[in-house]
């Protein structure tokens, strides 16, 4: 028997060797978890292409004439908080089967990285009233998130209650109990995550291509890349360069008209570079 045990043990670690693995934490498990009681069950996707040359024409120049990089994601931000704050039913939260809240606040969930020693850590952090704040209010925010210290665990500095931090130990009934109140309590989701979602995933690759992402807001955007084409086909000497963007909608809080007309002054708003022009 002990002879069996340690060739058992002797096998086990050659395939060690030649194929490493890594324990599943509690919190590689969240996000799939997350996503099983609180995404949205209709989504609707929107994938727009928008002109942001004038943007970063904008962004370059104070590069070039300050030295100091505006974060992008940022200033796409502060459109999208704008954007949403004239047209607040698409960030309604529902509350039961009748009832729809919607918020006056524009509170931004994204998605910052860290460095904690020798790694980066992906931490969730959230933009309060983003649209009562200025570009650079906002950048100035994700830049100091951005070099705030974190745990090892990547926690964010918005700590969120203790039930929230300890739920995963629970037996997997409490736990069901635990998600049927956040679904249920539109005032706690926004606490814990904000109204609305913005992904940056694209921004670490060059060239164009749209993001699907699949979120837990009632409308979340996911910044795909950069493609550069003529502006206007009729005059193709003129280059541009346009920002793939995806667009998620809960399809039972926003119907067809509602986010058309939002996405209309979305894209207006960032073709303008508005909110840049004030640096």
């Amino acid at each position: 028997m002990t002879s069996l045990r340690q060739d058992s043990d002797a096998k086990s670690k050659q395939m060690v060797g030649v194929a490493p693995f890594r324990e599943i934490t509690r919190g590689s498990t969240r996000p799939i978890e997350l996503l099983n009681n609180l995404a949205p069950k209709h989504r609707i996707y929107g994938l727009v292409e928008i002109d942001v040359t004038k943007a970063r024409k904008l962004i370059s120049e104070n590069e070039a004439k300050t030295g100091e990089k505006l974060s992008f994601t940022g200033w796409v931000i502060k459109c999208v908080a704008q954007a949403v704050c004239e047209h607040r039913e698409v960030q309604a939260m529902k509350k039961g089967k009748k009832k729809l809240i919607v918020f006056d606040d524009v509170d931004v969930g994204m998605i910052i990285e860290r460095q904690v020693k020798s790694e980066r850590f992906a931490t969730s952090y959230c933009v309060r009233k983003a649209n009562e704040k200025s570009f650079r209010q906002i950048h100035d925010e994700i830049r100091h998130a951005q070099k705030g210290e974190a745990s090892e665990s990547g926690e964010s500095d918005e700590r969120p209650p203790a039930s929230v931090r300890v739920f995963s130990r629970l037996p997997e009934l409490l736990r069901k109990l635990y998600w049927r109140k956040i679904r249920s309590d539109p005032f706690l989701r926004k606490r814990l995550m904000g109204t609305v979602a913005v992904t940056a995933v694209g921004m670490f690759g060059k060239g164009g291509g749209w993001a699907i992402p699949i979120g837990l807001h009632s409308v979340v955007f996911a910044l795909g890349g950069i493609s550069t084409r003529p502006r206007d086909f009729a005059d193709p000497i003129e280059m541009g360069e346009f920002l793939n963007m995806t667009v998620m909608f809960d399809e039972e809080v926003s119907l067809g008209a509602p986010a058309t007309r939002f996405l209309a002054r979305l894209s207006e708003l960032m073709q303008s570079g508005f909110g840049l022009n004030e640096e």
